[in-house]
């Protein structure tokens, strides 16, 4: 029996039972019925929407599933060796002097000379003449 059903049978039994309700007695056992009431429509709407987000949660984690299984599946054989998936490119980190965001960047950026902060917009110069005639 749902606890609204439960609710409205005790109401019931109370009503039936011909409480008179201008005394105190009657009076709080009709306020706890009502409450009682109320607090079960209220319990019910909260496991609708616990149900219902369940049931995204678990869509979302299937939908995840899939995409991890589509971008491992791209040759990332799941260790640490980020060299056979990201080939042999070294990769750098920048930090953009404007906002201060990490920037990831391989050998191909770098090469290019310069590189748009993808946060900021700023354009990032790469100057590596003192480190040739090293």
């Amino acid at each position: 029996m749902e606890l609204t059903n439960k609710a409205a049978y005790i109401k019931g039994l109370m009503e039936g039972m011909k409480i008179d309700e201008t005394t105190d007695q009657g009076k709080v056992l009709k306020a706890m019925a009502e409450l009682m009431e109320e607090m079960a429509k209220a319990i019910e709407d909260v496991t609708v929407l616990a149900d219902e987000t369940v049931d995204v949660v678990d869509s979302i984690s299937d939908d995840l599933s899939d995409l991890e299984d589509a971008f491992y599946d791209e040759g990332y054989d799941g260790e640490d060796d980020d060299e056979d998936y990201f080939g042999d490119d070294t990769l750098y980190e920048c930090v953009c002097p404007t906002c201060g965001e990490t920037i990831v960047l391989d050998d191909k950026m770098v090469g290019e000379g310069s590189v748009n902060c993808p946060n900021c917009g700023e354009s990032l110069e790469f100057d590596f003449t003192e480190d040739d005639e090293d």
